[in-house]
């Protein structure tokens, strides 16, 4: 193999037609290194002669780190970075972390605005029934609701909530956010319709209550029992977060005794969740695979984005969405 050849491992076992997408648009010099399986062996072998790294929905373990001595760049597929990446080792090695914004904020939040139809609306359950040979036209009525006109709280007000925030205007919600870290403009509150204020009062508040915030030790369950019992018996909860900022268990007993109405999930603590996981057996939990970012077309973008800041960091060592890990804890 040519010393002047920089090989990227895509770091997850995934189908062909992705690696193909990431292939056609590897830049000049770089070869793509795939996994035949999702195979920890085959994976470190693979490891041990890359140069950079493609990261998601696989996570790369800190104790992996030592063994890529070649490698230089941890480029993230999307934005998800927080709680899963290995700061302490890649700072002491040097390692460089980039993300990718592109894609996600979109499609993400169309994949929320979905989950919550899904929860008001009772579509997978009149999905179900109609294979069954039942007809639940009538007995769904008095249990569904509209989103016109609720009250959503948005708890992350970054990129993605930001988006879900203006998918939200024809539907003339009241909106309200809580975010520690962000004030959005007023004009532009005021444009959104969205107000900041404390998350107790927007979980006592909302109808519809959206997670969009990172995985930190700050964050870590703050779903919980108390904060489940402060909602409406009739609220929803999603999460297209990630899963460890709600706590599995509290919300499944939370959704048993009808502490809330509903929640739309669609990532999990670990994942893929264990088959005892209580969410997996209530009919008012909707739950999809941590598919949210997951359509050819925000592949199409994040390919673009990533190989593009490939390109970049091996031709002159620059970087676009750098992460400063100096910065870090």
């Amino acid at each position: 193999m040519s010393d002047n050849l920089r090989r990227v491992l895509y770091l997850s076992h995934a189908p062909e037609k992705v690696y193909a997408l990431w292939r056609a648009r590897m830049p000049e010099g770089c070869e793509l290194l795939t996994l035949s399986a999702n195979d920890d062996v085959e994976r470190l072998e693979k490891l041990s002669v890359a140069d950079a790294v493609i990261v998601a929905p696989a996570v790369l373990k800190p104790e992996w780190v030592k063994l890529a001595p070649r490698l230089s760049l941890v480029q993230h597929q999307g934005v998800g970075w927080e709680g899963e990446t290995p700061i302490a080792a890649l700072r002491e090695r040097g390692i460089r972390l980039a993300i990718n914004p592109l894609g996600t904020p979109e499609v993400v939040s169309e994949h929320a605005l979905a989950l919550i139809f899904a929860c008001l609306r009772h579509i997978p359950r009149a999905d179900a029934a109609m294979r069954r040979g039942e007809w639940l036209g009538t007995a769904i009525r008095p249990i569904s609701r509209n989103l016109r006109g609720r009250t959503v709280g948005i708890v992350g007000m970054g990129r993605i909530g930001s988006a879900v925030a203006a998918l939200l205007q024809p539907f003339g919600v009241r909106g309200l956010y809580a975010d520690p870290a962000v004030q959005l403009p007023e004009g532009l509150e005021l444009a959104l319709g969205f107000r900041r204020v404390p998350l107790d009062v927007l979980l006592r508040e909302s109808d519809v209550v959206t997670l969009h915030l990172p995985a930190t030790p700050a964050t870590k369950h703050i779903i919980n029992d108390q904060s489940l019992a402060t909602m409406k018996p009739e609220a929803i909860l999603v999460n297209c977060a990630r899963g460890a900022v709600v706590d599995e268990a509290a919300l499944a007993r939370a959704l048993s005794a009808g502490v809330i109405r509903a929640a739309g999930i669609d990532v999990f603590e670990p994942e893929p969740p264990r088959p005892d996981n209580p969410l997996l057996h209530l009919e008012n939990a909707v739950l999809t695979p941590h598919i949210a970012a997951g359509t050819l077309d925000a592949m199409m973008a994040k390919v673009e984005g990533a190989t593009a800041n490939l390109g970049r960091f091996f031709r002159d060592g620059t970087l676009e969405n750098e992460i400063d890990l100096s910065l870090l804890p």
